[in-house]
């Protein structure tokens, strides 16, 4: 499996995640929070830290209907530096603040 590399202000942070293996932005998103679950673990925090919100709830939540994956307490600003990694044949990814990232099919 390909690793996405996200270099933080940490150093860099690699992901057990392929994005070109999705065909949806649901899909990518789904997975992305899967790996970022795996790495909170690998780093000490709990998974619960970290959200997967379907468009309806990130509509609330942004303003913006796409799938959402939020780390606040993930390293600082990582999803600025992930959003001009993580990118598919489904789409790409932007951040709304620098701790959550929207996935656009």
């Amino acid at each position: 499996m390909e690793k996405t590399t996200i270099e933080t202000e940490y150093g860099k942070v690699n992901l057990d995640f392929d994005p070109a293996k999705y065909k949806s932005a649901a899909g990518a998103a789904k997975a992305f929070y899967k790996a970022l679950c795996k790495l909170a673990g690998d780093i000490g925090q709990s998974a619960d830290e970290i959200m997967l919100m379907n468009p309806e709830r990130a509509e609330q939540y942004s303003g913006y209907k796409q799938w959402c994956v939020v780390w606040e307490g993930g390293p600082y600003e990582w999803a600025c530096a992930a959003s001009f990694e993580v990118q598919g044949p489904w789409g790409h990814t932007e951040p709304y603040y620098s701790f959550d990232l929207h996935f656009y099919q």
